[in-house]
């Protein structure tokens, strides 16, 4: 019976992961700090990265 409670628990946490990697996020990011890019990238040929 033992190994039906742990294949059960490891079942539970395996499920809880994944449905955590599907869920719409929740973050509530403060409006100060580091903003993701809103620009334009630079067009000029010189420039290489």
């Amino acid at each position: 019976m033992n190994i039906l409670r742990s294949f059960k628990e490891m079942m539970t946490y395996l499920t809880e992961a994944a449905g955590r990697m599907f869920v719409v996020s929740d973050d509530t990011y403060p409006s100060v700090g580091t903003q993701p890019f809103e620009g334009n990238p630079n067009k000029d040929p010189r420039w290489k990265h």
